[in-house]
């Protein structure tokens, strides 16, 4: 699952994958108790982060695209200290 889901794979293709039922497989995902769920978006956490930190090195040599998406990250940050 990890795995998987650090590659930002879709649900529908890691449940082909693992063998399981992908309504299934969506339920214990949103169940953030589950062992699984953890798993799940614990991967797709860690490889947000390092997407993140690429985008910074971009924006610190100066890409301008990269700028944008990171003031973007920002303001993403904030919003989610208000909730």
């Amino acid at each position: 699952m990890s795995e998987l889901a650090g590659f930002l794979t879709p649900l529908s293709d890691i449940a082909v994958m693992m063998g399981v039922d992908a309504d299934t497989l969506r339920m214990d995902i949103r169940d953030r108790s589950t062992p699984v769920s953890l798993a799940y978006h614990k991967a797709k956490a860690e490889t947000a982060l390092k997407l993140r930190k690429q985008e910074l090195e971009l924006a610190n040599v100066g890409s301008p695209l990269a700028v944008q998406q990171t003031k973007g990250y920002l303001l993403d940050m904030e919003s989610d200290e208000d909730l």
